[in-house]
């Protein structure tokens, strides 16, 4: 019996533990965020990036194309429900679909007044002075003295018209009427109808989604367009995989930001931000929609997804994993120096990587 009880708990702790590890090995150690599991124990090396992409640029242009904007398939995914928008970079707080249009707002274009002016008194109502030729009348004061007299006299007051006898008599008084019958019966008092409920709560549903779309469609005609914004920024990690024994690149997320021209603060804003796993998945499922063009092969155009894959794009580093968490910019004190040093890490990382082949 004993012998029998041991066996039992000897099998149940080799179950536990097999599951235990197979837990492990399926949640544990992996990036939730990379489109190829890599695991922690075989990463050698690893240094994270930030680019800067303009769609602007030449070797670009083929994601920027006309009818086939990257921005376009992006902004359509996530109305659409088929892409999920983050509000911040480290993707803590998602973006709903009414957010995201908002965010690609056009400014107000119309002159708006300062603070100042509107405590100087412009754009009041201009009714206490009186009004003017281009307003409206002037109110007319109750208290305000009576008009004299011109010399053509006051004129007279309005009497109460009487009916005329026109000869026949003074017409008869009306009759009152009562809810008498007849016979002297009180006559029923109809009876109002009912009021249905559920058909008053179909119409205001209705109403409300009118307004609801008139408003969704108001919103869209004040959006940016694809074309608009043209500047990516996009995160990546730089790994050596021992396993593989290779160099990946491995893109995190990717951001949309609307260019400082056409922001009123005069600086880049981002829009929002998208997980590049989720984006993968959203270009391979329509390999001949969502394209990279191939201006010199029509019909060689590839997906976008693969293009990502193959590097077919110039992304200038404008940050790496630093202490203190700065750009290059705020680093070196300017654009030209943050420029030649974003060459000079390409190199770095093009002969580490070549240095790692050496024997």
């Amino acid at each position: 019996m004993k012998r029998w009880s041991s066996l039992l708990g000897s099998a149940a702790l080799v179950a536990l533990s097999m599951s235990t590890q197979a837990q492990e090995k399926d949640t544990k150690g992996v990036n939730p965020l990379s489109v190829r599991e890599i695991n922690d124990a075989d990463v050698m090396m690893k240094r994270t990036l930030w680019r800067r992409l303009d769609l602007r640029e030449k070797q670009n242009q083929p994601m920027f194309s006309v009818g086939n904007e990257i921005t376009k398939y992006i902004m359509d995914a996530v109305k659409a429900g088929l892409l999920e928008a983050y509000v911040d970079a480290d993707m803590t707080k998602k973006m709903t679909s009414t957010d995201f249009s908002k965010a690609l707002q056009m400014p107000n274009q119309g002159q708006t007044l300062t603070e100042d002016e509107i405590k100087a008194g412009f754009g009041t109502d201009n009714a206490a002075q009186g009004g003017d030729v281009w307003g409206d009348a002037a109110k007319k004061d109750p208290k305000a003295p009576a008009k004299a007299d011109d010399g053509w006299g006051a004129p007279a007051p309005k009497k109460e018209t009487q009916p005329v006898d026109d000869g026949w008599g003074a017409p008869a008084p009306k009759k009152k009427t009562t809810t008498k019958g007849k016979k002297g019966q009180i006559a029923k008092v109809p009876v109002k109808p009912q009021v249905d409920s559920t058909e008053i709560k179909r119409k205001m549903a209705e109403e409300a989604a009118a307004i609801a779309a008139a408003e969704a469609q108001k919103m869209e005609e004040n959006q940016f367009f694809a074309k608009d914004v043209p500047i990516l920024e996009m995160k990546e990690d730089w790994i050596f995989d021992r396993k593989r024994s290779r160099l990946i690149y491995d893109i995190q997320t990717i951001t949309i930001v609307l260019p400082s021209e056409l922001n009123p603060g005069g600086i880049e804003k981002p829009i929002a931000t998208f997980r590049y796993k989720d984006l993968d998945k959203l270009f391979r499922s329509d390999p001949k929609k969502f394209i990279w063009f191939n201006e010199y092969n029509t019909a060689q155009h590839k997906n976008l997804a693969d293009a990502f894959d193959l590097r077919l794009f110039s992304g200038r580093i404008i940050k790496t994993s630093n202490p203190k968490d700065q750009d290059l910019i705020t680093i070196y004190g300017g654009e030209k120096e943050a420029l030649w040093k974003s060459i000079q890490l390409e190199n770095e990382l093009m002969e580490l990587e070549h240095g790692l082949w050496e024997y």
